[in-house]
C-alpha cells in the first residue's frame, strides 16, 4: 500500500507494481570563458514520485486514487507515504541525516548544536549528528509530524552518546495537539554510540507522531518506521508535502462484470 492524506485521514491506495524516485538536481552548473566549470549548491533536492498500478487495476482498486487526482481531497500539498517508506524510514531526508534546523528542544536546559561526523565502529561513518550540550531532551526528524494509522505498531530508533540515553515517541491527533508519550526504550551508555530503539502501538485518537532523543549527549541516524522492531537504518523516505499530477488510466479490458486497466500517475514533492 502507499498512502495519501492529512492527519487522521491516511487513504490507503493499492500497492503499486512499480514506484520510481527521483531527486531534483542539487547543482547548477555555469562555465566560465577559461573553459573552468563552477558549480553553486541548491539548499534541497525535491523528489518526484513516477507511479504505476498493475493492468489488472479495477475501478475499485483506482477509486481512492482518483478521488486525490481530481481534486475531491482539495489541492493539497498531501502527506505521502511511498510504497518502501514503512519498512526503511518514515522520516524526510533532511530529518533521519540530522540536517541543520532539524532538532527542537522539548525543553529548556540545554543547548542543541551540530555535531558533525561521527563514527559507528561497525556500522560505519554518520555523515552528520546532534550534540547536545545540556540536558534537555529534543525532538528529531526535522520537527515534523510523521503520520500514523490507529492501533499500528510503530518503531523509532536511533544511535545515542550518553548514560542511560534513550529514545521515546509522542502522539498527537489530528490538529497537531499533543496526547502521550510512550515509554522510554532501551539505553545507551557514556563510552561510545548505541542504537536504542522503543516500540508502541499508536494510541487510539493519534494521528502523528515525533521522535524524541531523551537524556543522550550525541544522537545520530534517526528512525521511525511502522514496523514491530527495530529495522536496519535506512535513509529518510517520508513526505510532508506532496501533489498528485500525470493521472493517466489505459483502459485493458471492458466487459460486463470485468473492468481492469492500467493507471500511472506522479507524486511531486513540494514546499
Amino acid at each position: 500500500m502507499i498512502y495519501l492524506g492529512t492527519l487522521g485521514r491516511m487513504v490507503g491506495i493499492k500497492c503499486p507494481s512499480s514506484q520510481s524516485v527521483e531527486t531534483a538536481e542539487r547543482y547548477g552548473f555555469d562555465q566560465t570563458l577559461e573553459g573552468r566549470v563552477k558549480a553553486q549548491a541548491k539548499p534541497v533536492g525535491r523528489r518526484t514520485w513516477n507511479l504505476q498500478l498493475s493492468q489488472a487495476t479495477t475501478p475499485q482498486d483506482h477509486s481512492a486514487l482518483s478521488a486525490f487526482a481530481n481534486g475531491a481531497w482539495g489541492a493539497g500539498p498531501f502527506y505521502f507515504v511511498p510504497v518502501d517508506a514503512p519498512h526503511t524510514n518514515l522520516l524526510s531526508p533532511a530529518g533521519a541525516s540530522c540536517m541543520p534546523g532539524t532538532a527542537y528542544p522539548v525543553s529548556s536546559g540545554g543547548s542543541v548544536l551540530e555535531g558533525g561526523p561521527v563514527d559507528l565502529g561497525a556500522d560505519g561513518w554518520a555523515a552528520r549528528s546532534w550534540a547536545n550540550a545540556g540536558t534537555v531532551d529534543f525532538f528529531l526528524g526535522y520537527g515534523e509530524f510523521i503520520p500514523v494509522l490507529p492501533g499500528q505498531l510503530i518503531t523509532g530508533s536511533a544511535w545515542v552518546q550518553g548514560a542511560g540515553a534513550s529514545v521515546r515517541l509522542r502522539w498527537y491527533d489530528s490538529t497537531g495537539a499533543y496526547m502521550s508519550s510512550s515509554s522510554i526504550g532501551s539505553t545507551g551508555s557514556a563510552a561510545g554510540f548505541t542504537r536504542v530503539s522503543v516500540t508502541e502501538s499508536a494510541p487510539v485518537g493519534s494521528a502523528a507522531c515525533l521522535l524524541v532523543a531523551v537524556g543522550a549527549s550525541r544522537v545520530t541516524r534517526p528512525a521511525v518506521t511502522w514496523t514491530a522492531q527495530v529495522q536496519p537504518w535506512a535513509d529518510g523516505q517520508g513526505c510532508s508535502k506532496a501533489v498528485v499530477s500525470g493521472f493517466s488510466r489505459d483502459q485493458v479490458l471492458a466487459v460486463v462484470g470485468n473492468t481492469y486497466s492500467n493507471v500511472s500517475f506522479t507524486v511531486t514533492e513540494v514546499g
